[in-house]
């Protein structure tokens, strides 16, 4: 603003009125400009601009110090001190001025006069044309700031919102796609909480002082080893089983720990495609698609690859196994654990009889301490298979075989089929920000926020690494409105800080955000600095600190995804928490339910660069309900997100090291973030599924994530921006459970933003996400077109 400008827009503020009316007024309009936003100074530069096209100040010859009106307004000056209205709070003499800059110094003055002289009657006279044009112009300011106030709905709160519209599809490939290694966790979930409750009912019911005691039927030992054993019995009842080296005595008292049903076997089963229902009158093994393999004929894992019939025998159905459904593979699989459970016994492979009326399959004797029995026989080698793994000692189920084989049966059952969008969807996501400030330094920040992204692949669902940074949507569903933030911050001194609040992210309380990419978001992994291990962007309950100084800064927060609870355990009632029971959800502040984050942040910034390390802690919290309690790791493959199959919950340490570089010019020479972040989990105890060890209590995972991100502003266009980026979202490199680990993946994102007009902005882009479910064989890549409004 030039010196005529700042020289009348002063005084126009501090409320100065027209000498004509004989007396200043006095207008504080500090409040106003204290909270005012960019949309208010456009306005004030809006009037100031109609003001200069009033009357041009090349109109008016200056005063030259040498004139009488300079050496009279210099005697006020002097007389009143009234400089306030000049630049600087100073008045130069000997220095010409303009008729408007004289004007507007003598009505700084007439507030402080005391009597009316003839030489401030003089000076009324000289200047009165140019003091009637401030009076029209203070009026018109006047006016708009009343406009301005009337409104606005709160002197102190600010309202900013955007509006985003985000048309796009995304297309699936390869021989994997539409599959999730943890598909089923719900249902895995279920059987080792059967299990569990199983081993529980039956210490309680066959231990001495129990209702179902029984001192000569029940045989001593391990609860956990007989409830097993009683449980993979394939089919048979818990009074076929017993144990080796103790005649006559059953598992007859032990309840089996399946959850759909409490003696495994396989339920659905036909005998080949033209058999009725159930496979009655049919001669030929059930599983098999025909009875044309000669009797005798060795029934490996790659024989079950071809002959395996997994039409049901009920129509609308599929073959399963207690609360899983099962598919080749896991016929495959289950076998291969028969197999090599004969084997440890000492006995041959299972082999096929075409025979299944007089149920000719019957498991191989054990005679290893600890082993127990089985007297059923089975019409088809896959429930003789579970029954062969059943009769297995606790020290024989740890062969590494055995052992491995188990694994494997399980961690196929855990994956599955998923659900995939491929359809073109239409969705928006608007937030609205209340931001309020009582001193001009404090921030008092309410976002709500509405979408309706929650059956969108954006969402992140079945694949986290093909999410949306916009993709959201309430748990009440499309269309409903939340409180998205609610905190308060505030500086200590010069050089700190603090922020606080109920509802708070854990970015809303770092000093610094490590990455200049992107100007405008697309896929969701790209916004976490290439650490989501690290910047897990965890909400809740939280406060933070931060340092910052020459460039150096320095952050520490903490956040609880679910601080709003006060229940941290069980209830007097016996009510589950975490599950749904009643409403409950464990939670608090800084125990094991809480869900928290605890980030610690050190940077560098420079004009054109940054360098920044941060490390972070994060515990998952509440009672795992298949959907939530997990270690806090939100963008990458599902196993990333889930290493050890929900079963147990876990803690993850996490570290990343990333930064930016820029030009210091707009050129052809983009700007590069990148980063880095390796994590690492523990889990928190031992888990099973049917008794078989998913994980041991302290079991590790590794996971890690990149990504370089390169950005171009003012691309082809001034106001326009270009970018793109490739990285690995988060892969798990390493695991000690069941699950094991992922094959690498990577994504890529390429777009151009248009600015339209300040307020608007429209970005087409296209994507590509290699092996999103981390199994192999399956890609994943789409367009969309964004169009951002800013209000």
């Amino acid at each position: 603003m030039n010196a005529f400008r700042k020289l009348l827009l002063a005084p126009l503020v501090m409320g100065v009125v027209s000498p004509l009316a004989g007396q200043a007024q006095s207008l504080d309009m500090g409040s106003v400009n204290r909270y005012q936003d960019q949309q208010d100074i456009d306005r004030m530069r809006a009037i100031e601009a109609q003001m200069g096209q009033v009357t041009s100040v090349s109109q008016f010859s200056d005063v030259q110090p040498t004139d009488w009106a300079y050496q009279a307004l210099s005697n006020l000056v002097a007389k009143y001190g009234c400089v306030a209205g000049y630049p600087n709070g100073t008045f130069k003499g000997k220095q010409a001025m303009t008729r408007y800059e004289a004007a507007a110094l003598l009505n700084a003055c007439l507030d402080r006069v005391t009597e009316m002289t003839e030489q401030v009657k003089r000076l009324l006279k000289e200047f009165e044309k140019e003091l009637a044009v401030l009076k029209a112009k203070v009026d018109g300011l006047e006016a708009k700031t009343a406009e301005l106030a009337a409104t606005q709905f709160s002197t102190t709160t600010k309202l900013k919102g955007q509006a985003v519209f985000w048309l796009g599809t995304a297309k699936f490939d390869g021989a994997n796609k539409g599959t999730s290694p943890v598909a089923n966790v719900g249902a895995g979930i279920y059987e080792s909480a059967a299990f569990k409750s199983a081993v529980q009912t039956n210490a309680y019911s066959v231990t001495p002082g129990g209702a179902s005691y029984s001192a000569t039927g029940t045989p001593n030992g391990s609860v956990e080893a007989f409830t097993k054993a009683a449980t993979w019995t394939g089919g048979s009842g818990s009074s076929a089983i017993g144990v080796v080296g103790q005649a006559g005595k059953t598992l007859g008292n032990y309840v089996g720990g399946g959850f759909v049903s409490p003696n495994l076997s396989v339920a659905g089963l036909r005998s080949n495609p033209g058999a009725p229902a159930g496979g009655t009158g049919v001669t030929g093994t059930y599983g098999f698609l025909n009875n044309a393999l000669p009797a005798g004929t060795v029934v490996t894992s790659d024989l079950m690859g071809v002959m395996a019939n997994t039409i049901s025998s009920t129509s609308g159905a599929a073959p399963s196994i207690g609360g899983f459904v099962i598919d080749k593979k896991d016929m495959q699989n289950l076998v291969a654990l028969g197999n090599a459970s004969r084997a440890i016994k000492g006995g041959g492979l299972i082999r096929y009889s075409s025979d299944v009326a007089t149920a000719p399959y019957s498991t191989f004797a054990n005679k290893a301490a600890g082993g127990f029995t089985n007297a059923g026989t089975f019409t088809n080698p896959l429930d003789l298979s579970i029954a062969e793994y059943g009769t297995l000692s606790p020290l024989q189920q740890q062969n590494p075989t055995v052992k491995a084989a188990a694994r494997k049966f399980l961690k196929d059952l855990i994956g599955g089929d998923v659900p995939i969008g491929e359809a073109v969807s239409f969705n928006y996501d608007i937030r609205l920000d209340l931001n309020t400030s009582f001193t001009g330094k404090d921030l008092l920040r309410t976002r709500l926020r509405v979408g309706n992204f929650g059956q969108s692949v954006w969402s992140g669902s079945p694949y986290p690494s093909l999410g949306a940074e916009v993709a959201f949507e309430e748990p009440s569903g499309a269309n409903s409105m939340g409180v998205d933030r609610i905190f308060y911050q505030f500086p200590i001194g010069s050089n700190f800080t603090v922020t606080a609040g109920p509802r708070v992210r854990q970015d809303d309380m770092l000093a610094v955000w490590p990455s200049q990419y992107p100007a405008d978001t697309i896929l969701d992994f790209f916004t976490y600095a290439g650490a989501p291990g690290t910047y897990t962007s965890n909400l809740g309950a939280g406060a933070g600190i931060w340092w910052n100084q020459d460039g150096f800064s320095l952050s520490a927060s903490y956040v609880a995804a679910n601080g709003k609870s006060s229940y941290s355990g069980s209830t007097p009632g016996g009510a589950t928490l975490g599950a749904g029971v009643a409403g409950l959800d464990a939670g608090g502040i800084a125990n094991e339910s809480s869900g928290g984050t605890g980030t610690v942040q050190l940077a560098y910034t420079a004009p054109n660069w940054n360098l920044t390390a941060a490390y972070a802690y994060s515990q998952s919290g509440g009672g795992y309900d298949g959907t939530s309690g997990l270690g806090y790791i939100p963008v990458g493959t599902p196993k990333a997100t889930n290493p050890f199959a929900g079963l147990t919950q876990f803690d993850v340490n996490a570290l990343a090291i990333s930064g930016w570089w820029k030009p210091s010019n707009v050129s052809w020479v983009p700007s590069v973030s990148a980063g880095w972040g390796t994590n690492s989990y523990s889990a928190k105890k031992a888990a099973q599924i049917w008794g078989v060890e998913a994980n041991q209590k302290g079991a590790n995972a590794q996971s890690q994530s990149w990504y370089v991100g390169l950005q171009w502003a003012d691309a082809l266009i001034k106001g326009n921006t270009f970018g793109t980026a490739v990285g690995q979202p988060t892969f798990v490199t390493g695991n000690d459970g069941f699950l094991g680990t992922d094959e690498s993946t990577f994504a890529w994102e390429i777009w151009y933003k248009f600015q339209v007009t300040d307020n608007i902005s429209v970005t087409p882009a296209f994507f590509t996400v290699t092996n999103p479910a981390g199994s192999g064989s399956n890609s994943a890549y789409g367009g969309v077109l964004k169009t951002t409004f800013l209000f």
